[in-house]
């Protein structure tokens, strides 16, 4: 499995959070910086009256600054990254629906041909179950936008057995064009195969409508 993109979210925020602490311990250093420079520079030297007076004038008003604008610099800086969160989060669900619903489409195809299987036993279907999405999403690293993990052990548990007939009526039409074999139980392999095929019928029919059905209850969330 992937890494989860939101995974990663708690260690951004706690990188966040350390600039957060950073940004405060270096506003207080200045603002100490500030009020304790005049207070050494008369320690040290022997300043006039007109200069103490600017100086504290300064000083009073460099503080204010300060201590006023500090507060409302974080903040508006909260604010803001909370906005981008929202907006982050709202954008990979949306991101995560469009992928569920591919994916029920995909889904439904397999149970629609799994009907004709069932109508026709003993006929190989040259369209085989299709899983092409499912692949692709998993080759990509995209399984990570489906948050739920129930839901996405449903799909999972359901392309599995997919995947299973699908290989098992490519190797029955293999030896549909191949030289026909009979073996001792007066068989043929094209003949035991698909029987093997439809031994998983039932499994996959049950597997495909509870994967759809979680879909469904999924997609039907509020974003």
């Amino acid at each position: 499995m992937t890494t989860s993109n939101y995974a990663l979210q708690p260690t951004a925020f706690g990188v966040d959070q350390s600039m957060t602490r950073v940004t405060k311990i270096i506003s207080w250093t200045l603002l100490l910086a500030v009020l304790l420079a005049p207070f050494g520079y008369v320690l040290l030297g022997a300043p006039s009256g007109s200069f103490l007076d600017n100086v504290m004038g300064n000083l009073l008003a460099t503080a204010a600054a300060l201590v006023g604008g500090i507060p409302l610099a974080l903040w508006l800086d909260r604010i803001i990254k909370s906005s981008e969160q929202r907006e982050q989060q709202q954008s990979d669900r949306r991101r995560e629906l469009e992928l569920l619903e591919l994916l029920r489409e995909e889904l439904a195809f397999c149970s629609n041909g799994l009907s004709l299987r069932r109508e026709h036993p003993h006929t190989i279907q040259i369209q085989p179950l299709k899983s092409d999405l499912w692949s692709a999403i998993s080759a990509a690293g995209k399984l990570n936008l489906i948050q739920n993990h129930r839901l996405l052990n449903r799909i999972a548990s359901a392309y599995y057995i997919i995947n299973i007939v699908r290989r098992v009526e490519e190797h029955a039409y293999r030896a549909l064009r191949s030289a026909t074999v009979r073996f001792d139980g007066g068989g043929t392999a094209v003949e035991l195969l698909l029987e093997d095929a439809r031994r998983f019928d039932e499994l996959l029919d049950s597997s495909i409508r509870e994967a759809v059905n979680d879909i469904d209850a999924e997609t039907g969330k509020a974003i």
